[in-house]
């Protein structure tokens, strides 16, 4: 082969590797999350909550996600080989030039809370919470950790992911920050991570007001306070909260199916009720949760509220200050509930004068 030959095979082999390349390069950006998990409804973050309901109106407005099953490390693994991307880079050794694949960039971040509040309280396995760490590494995909409802010493340590060994690129802080004061939000990043031009090309209006960063200090001043005493007792009253819903599942295996969490973010899971004798219960069985929190406001004075993407999960995050009558005024209310779906009571769970129950289902 002459020069000449030889020159136009080489430019025939660099016009293919940089197609090759540009076509890489060009694919979309991918985000990975949980399946479960809820990042809000605004119209960017919308895309990492796995409930259709809240994302499918909005799904050309933003870059879509990858789902992932929550605790299964080999669909993480085959999620991130399947977006694997590479790229052709040329290598000189001693004058010989050959064709190197390297990876290329594609995951944009993984999104991830360390307990999944919307999505009925699910705590991620801290051996779950490692893989995903390691996956990330390995592929140089930053970990964002969404810690607006299980961080601020919700969970029993200011972030729930620091008891799973976790240690996020970002983090997302919100509404406990404002100690119910005022409404504020923070992102906290990994210095190496940072870069300098994000505030010129994503500025607020309203960003580091002075009101709302005094609130947040003083938030922060009184979960510090005492080296930590406020987490202490998060930890002590989740116990002690956690040992009574535990008491009630005990006694009620038929009518509550689980009982999860840490620290004061809890859940009670129901039992799918659509099999129920009622026929009030059955109807309300789409909704349970609603339906239980309206008997626990109207017959107890209790106000509680089911998670959204998991109604048959009733939520309990209450104030670090929950004493112990509170703790059995709610068993009581939850013990009336179970007794009532136990017994196919229809009238008695929705307030309905009458149900449609058969006698014999009576």
């Amino acid at each position: 082969m002459d020069a000449r030959d030889q020159a136009a095979g080489f430019e025939a082999l660099a016009a293919a590797v940089t197609s090759r390349n540009a076509e890489q390069t060009a694919r979309p950006p991918v985000l990975l999350t949980l399946e479960g998990g809820f990042h809000g409804k605004l119209v960017g973050s919308v895309q990492l909550t796995h409930n259709e309901g809240y994302r499918t109106p909005f799904a050309a407005l933003a870059t879509p996600a990858r789902f992932i099953p929550a605790n299964s490390p080999q669909a993480l693994k085959n999620v991130l080989e399947s977006e694997r991307a590479t790229v052709l880079d040329w290598v000189v050794d001693n004058g010989t030039v050959s064709l190197v694949e390297q990876n290329s960039p594609v995951f944009c971040a993984f999104v991830l809370e360390p307990i999944q509040g919307e999505g009925g309280i699910r705590v991620l396995s801290e051996e779950f919470a490692q893989e995903i760490q390691r996956a990330c590494a390995e592929a140089d995909c930053p970990v964002i950790v969404d810690e607006v409802q299980s961080g601020m010493g919700r969970s029993g340590d200011f972030l729930a992911s620091s008891a799973l060994g976790l240690v996020g690129d970002y983090y997302a802080l919100a509404k406990s920050l404002g100690g119910g004061i005022a409404k504020t939000s923070v992102m906290l990043t990994r210095q190496s991570r940072y870069r300098s031009e994000f505030e010129l090309v994503h500025s607020s209006t309203f960003a580091k007001d002075a009101f709302s960063c005094f609130i947040s200090q003083k938030v922060l001043e009184i979960l510090e306070a005492d080296d930590g005493a406020a987490y202490r007792t998060v930890r002590e009253r989740g116990a002690k909260l956690l040992g009574m819903l535990e008491a009630v599942r005990a006694d009620f295996p038929d009518v509550v199916k689980d009982v999860r969490g840490r620290g004061l973010m809890l859940g009670l899971e129901f039992h799918d009720q659509s099999g129920s004798g009622s026929a009030a219960i059955r109807d309300s069985a789409p909704l349970l949760g609603y339906t239980v929190a309206g008997h626990l406001m109207r017959e107890h004075r209790i106000r509680t509220f089911p998670t959204a993407s998991a109604v048959n999960t009733l939520r309990f995050e209450p104030s670090l200050y929950l004493t112990d009558a509170e703790i059995d005024r709610l068993e009581l209310g939850l013990r009336d509930t179970a007794r009532l779906l136990r017994t196919h009571d229809g009238a008695g769970l929705t307030g309905t004068a009458t149900d449609t129950g058969t006698a014999a289902d009576a």
